[in-house]
């Protein structure tokens, strides 16, 4: 096989796993005592969530009853999806704001990337990817 193929279908592959994780994290958020559960293991009280994207509106609407959030964080400051009434802000704004909340990455693509930046001003304690918040073992 020659690499140019060989690229196409590993490129195939990531986005696959990509797409399958995004899925199946949009049906745990909708598991509502689950949820529950998990913001309790992690005594959340107050919460930003970084992603203004489908994941990142979706763990809003799962958890707004039950935390304050403080806002969703985008690098853009605003959101992909358009939904009403929802607080975003950009990076620089969380900078400004922060004072020690739980934070949940939503994007799965770049979470290396947003960890490695969060972790400049955040104690890494307070940082949660997705998965760790609706799967991960405490």
């Amino acid at each position: 096989m020659d690499k140019e193929l060989e690229k196409i279908f590993d490129y195939y592959a990531e986005d696959y796993k990509i797409q399958f994780f995004n899925y199946k994290m949009m049906g745990k958020l909708l598991e509502t005592e689950n949820v529950k559960k998990r913001i309790e293991i992690y005594n959340i009280r107050d919460l930003y969530v970084y992603g203004g994207g489908y994941l990142g509106v979706q763990l809003y609407n799962a958890v707004k009853d039950f935390v304050s959030v403080k806002a969703l964080v985008d690098k853009s400051g605003g959101l992909s999806v358009d939904v009403q009434g929802i607080k975003s802000i950009s990076f620089d704004g969380l900078k400004e704001n922060y004072i020690d909340e739980k934070i949940i990455i939503t994007p799965v693509k770049y979470y290396k990337e947003i960890k490695k930046d969060l972790e400049q001003f955040i104690d890494k304690r307070n940082i949660l990817f997705l998965g760790e918040f609706l799967e991960g073992i405490v």
